[in-house]
């Protein structure tokens, strides 16, 4: 085995780790922006809510794309590296939550709405603090192994 080759469990190669990363930036802003302008009528861009709602909305479904193509390959060797389990099932708990909520607002029941909305906006901004949290405890949680 050679020792100048490594990599950490379940790591992501390079181009699947800045797509995934700037797809979730874009999601996550523009669901911001939305907020902001929806809730608090802030004046951003010139643009309108629904502007931004559009884009949250077609970047989510690629959010969707990149989460599932992150579970055969990163989530499971990780899991069964027993490494980074906590925040892993946090992150995969939180994207599920807003996977549900996201498809309630689109297609739920009127009556829901305000709860669903609410329950989304608290989930959406608390994921940018569990991402983070995720992200570092991979890299300081995951041993590094030797490749051949």
């Amino acid at each position: 085995m050679s020792h100048h080759k490594r990599s950490r469990i379940g790591k992501l190669p390079r181009w699947q780790k800045i797509a995934t990363h700037l797809i979730f930036a874009v999601c996550a802003f523009s669901g911001t922006l939305f907020f902001l302008k929806h809730e608090w009528h802030f004046n951003l861009l010139g643009q309108e809510a629904h502007s931004f709602l559009v884009t949250h909305g077609v970047s989510a479904a690629f959010v969707l794309l990149a989460f599932g193509a992150v579970l055969p390959g990163h989530i499971r060797a990780a899991w069964n590296a027993k490494r980074n389990r906590v925040s892993g099932l946090v992150m995969i708990l939180v994207m599920s939550t807003l996977m549900l909520s996201g498809l309630l607002l689109y297609y739920g029941d009127e009556e829901l709405r305000d709860g669903v909305l609410w329950t989304h906006w608290v989930i959406g901004f608390s994921a940018f603090a569990i991402f983070l949290i995720h992200l570092v405890a991979g890299k300081t949680g995951s041993p590094k192994i030797t490749q051949s």
